[in-house]
């Protein structure tokens, strides 16, 4: 439980980042009247359930990206 506890806290960490990322993007060249803080608190919650629920799934994910995108 603990292990799952950490996995969690350490992807909302990362979700914390991605979300400022897409809320730049998104502010940038989709929509600049969406409220930014309301994309990084979704995008870390996200991150953070889904690193609680499946953190196995996520990290084979990054890692199939990571293959697709390096070639």
């Amino acid at each position: 439980m603990q292990d799952r506890i950490m996995t969690a806290f350490i992807y909302a960490i990362g979700g914390i980042f991605l979300g400022i990322l897409i809320a730049i993007t998104w502010a940038l060249y989709v929509n600049p009247t969406s409220s930014s803080v309301i994309i990084i608190l979704n995008t870390t919650l996200l991150c953070a359930i889904l690193g609680f629920l499946i953190p196995n799934q996520i990290e084979r994910l990054f890692i199939w990206l990571w293959k697709l995108f390096s070639n």
